[in-house]
């Protein structure tokens, strides 16, 4: 079977939304607002979850750029802001619209001799923006108009490609209606995957991570730990990938807390999983040294560490003569800087973190 979890591909796929968000030190959820208003759009995906979830429906989630991109404003006004449209679509899903338009973030940023009414409004709809930022992040927005319908839990089932842009209500319902056997099919994968007998549910979790796309994987977390749980005696010899992919999972989410060395740690953990080829523990220690690379840290020591138990790992895997070069350029970097290398035996016993990885 082919490999559900490509390497490291989730983690910096949605980098680049960080640099907009400030580090939220609660690392809080915000709960769902009451009396959501499902008869039309929501602005946020929290609350349009909520709704699903209550209502049992589908998510169609729009992301929209109105005075950015070609076609935003335009698709608004011709169809998704439609009476006709709304009232149609909202049969089967709740519809979300995550707007990231220029004037919502100069509307964010309140002047200095704002009034403090008008400074607490900013402050929120920058709240507001943040949250829509770090959602544009988990679903790989890289451009709108960008549309996904997803699960009541989030799931991504689909995304929605229009061949040539809509220009009537009908073409959109139609496209969608050309998906009902795709989404028919998610739903069965998530009931099987849930209930019956282990063969079959393993065989369901499988079958749910090849349909859904490869940088989206990472939001079925919670199916990678059922994973791991029913198949303690690794009968299927697909518990190790799954620990990677849910060490990938909790990686992307400290990367949105802004905690780069915890999701070098998540890797760092998961190397030591019982279940793991020579290769995944490869996979597993070089993501680590990466992660750690790019966390700002200036301690090359334990970067190489990590490479150099990568390397050891697999050393005959098609990937050690690259991290064996990687090795070799930092010892040039230490030969340049003049500072010594530090004694690479001490390195050794090291453990980058104390806790057992979650598959032990």
């Amino acid at each position: 079977m082919k490999k559900l979890f490509n390497f490291v591909a989730a983690v910096f796929a949605v980098s680049f939304v960080l640099a907009g968000c400030s580090k939220n030190e609660e690392k809080t959820v915000r709960k769902p607002s009451e009396n959501i208003d499902s008869s039309t759009w929501i602005d946020n995906l929290i609350d349009g979850k909520a709704a699903a979830e209550k209502e049992d429906k589908k998510i169609f989630l729009f992301f929209s750029g109105d005075d950015q991109d070609q076609s935003s404003a335009e698709l608004k006004g011709k169809i998704f802001n439609l009476d006709g449209f709304i009232s149609e679509m909202t049969k089967k899903y709740v519809l979300v619209n995550l707007d990231f338009s220029n004037s919502l973030f100069d509307k964010a940023s309140a002047d200095p001799l704002a009034s403090e009414e008008e400074k607490a409004e900013a402050a929120a709809l920058w709240v507001k923006l943040e949250e829509n930022m770090r959602d544009a992040g988990l679903y790989n927005i890289q451009g709108t108009p960008a549309f996904f319908v997803l699960t009541k839990e989030g799931y991504a089932i689909k995304e929605v490609i229009f061949e040539q842009k809509p220009q009537t209500v009908d073409e959109v319902l139609k496209t969608l209606d050309l998906l009902a056997d795709e989404i028919a099919e998610y739903d069965n994968l998530l009931a099987s995957a849930r209930s019956g007998k282990t063969d079959d549910r393993l065989a369901a979790i499988n079958r749910l991570f090849e349909k859904t796309e490869p940088q989206l994987r990472y939001l079925l977390s919670d199916f990678c730990e059922e994973y791991i749980k029913l198949d303690k005696k690794n009968s299927t010899g697909m518990v190790g990938t799954y620990v990677i992919a849910l060490a990938n999972s909790r990686a992307v989410q400290h990367y949105f807390d802004q905690d780069p060395l915890a999701a070098s740690e998540e890797f760092a953990a998961a190397a030591k999983s019982k279940y793991l080829s020579p290769e995944e523990k490869q996979q597993a220690l070089y993501t680590a040294g990466y992660l750690y690379a790019n966390s700002g840290t200036d301690d090359a020591e334990k970067i190489k560490d990590y490479l150099k138990k990568a390397y050891d790992a697999a050393p005959e895997s098609a990937y050690a003569e690259s991290i064996l070069s990687m090795i070799r350029m930092l010892e040039a970097d230490f030969a340049d800087s003049g500072v010594p290398e530090g004694d690479e035996n001490s390195a050794e016993g090291e453990n980058p973190q104390t806790a057992e990885p979650a598959a032990e």
